[in-house]
């Protein structure tokens, strides 16, 4: 024995932990030749077993965290991808409600042109004045089109709504029958009393007609044509107010515009003047009331 320890101590420290540790395998080895090998395992096993599970249960949160990141990074991008679709989705349906609102009123426009004998063309309103000062609109359509100063301008439902005052090449403007400057001649359609309707700076139109002429709230006033500029019986207002007493020698008759002015996109531009209809009486018919 102390020649054995006298050995060990010449090899050293290191070459002791090798002759240790191939003992262990020899030791190992033989018990796994004879069998001991897996009741040492599972006995390790089973020792061992709390223990695993301690480390698995720990390490879970930090599992289920790293994996709920990963699924907030996945709907991130799926929330995006379905906000970009939805705002795709809105801006297509406002492209085509605008759409139908642009062919509805071409539509009514179209149907106008075709009750009338008058030649028309289509003009979109493609400038306003926003400050209130005054009543004019631009319309996309010029001298190169027919249009010319003093021609009739209509709304979708037939209405007058102004005059073109002036035509460039491709572009006009347009003086709203509600404009301080604006004056057409126009007929009290019960009583046929031919009265000058006059724009305000309220955004209605305004007319002084005979006491005698009886008036009433919803009376329309229609254009006379007897100015040689506008066609006969194109409707213009409608009576909101009527002020006066039986003493004034005229009563002062404020007209609502039966157009929506402020809502024009679209005109029709009537480019002749049909002449009145005027109804000759047949000669059996005058000389049976002349008699």
């Amino acid at each position: 024995m102390p020649l054995i320890g006298a050995l060990l101590r010449l090899i050293g420290a290191r070459a002791r932990w090798l002759i240790a540790i191939a003992a262990l395998v020899a030791v190992l080895t033989l018990l796994g030749l004879v069998g001991w090998a897996a009741t040492i395992e599972d006995t390790a096993a089973t020792a061992l077993n709390p223990v695993q599970r301690a480390f698995r249960q720990a390490g879970e949160p930090i599992s289920n965290l790293l994996n709920d990141l990963d699924d907030f990074g996945r709907l991130n991008t799926e929330n995006r991808a379905l906000r970009y679709r939805i705002e795709q989705l809105e801006s297509e349906n406002a492209r085509l409600r605008e759409v139908q609102k642009q062919v509805t009123a071409r539509q009514a426009l179209l149907e106008v042109q075709a009750e009338t004998d008058a030649v028309t063309i289509v003009a979109n309103v493609s400038t306003r004045d926003l400050t209130g000062l005054r009543t004019i609109i631009g319309i996309d359509r010029g001298s190169n089109d027919g249009l010319r100063a003093g021609l009739p301008v209509l709304a979708a439902g037939g209405t007058l709504i102004g005059q073109v005052i002036d035509v460039r090449p491709h572009t006009a403007f347009v003086r709203l029958i509600t404009d301080p400057d604006s004056a057409v001649r126009v007929l009290h359609q019960p009583s046929r009393s031919e009265v000058v309707a006059t724009g305000d700076t309220l955004g209605n139109i305004e007319v002084r007609i005979p006491w005698t002429s009886e008036v009433e709230l919803g009376h329309l006033f229609v254009t006379s044509g007897l100015d040689g500029e506008l066609p006969q019986g194109i409707p213009v207002g409608r009576v909101s107010a009527a002020e006066g007493t039986v003493q004034d020698a005229f009563r002062h008759v404020v007209l609502e515009p039966i157009a929506p002015l402020d809502q024009l996109e679209q005109v029709l531009v009537q480019l002749t003047i049909p002449p009145p209809d005027l109804q000759i009486l047949d000669p059996q018919d005058a000389d049976s009331e002349g008699g």
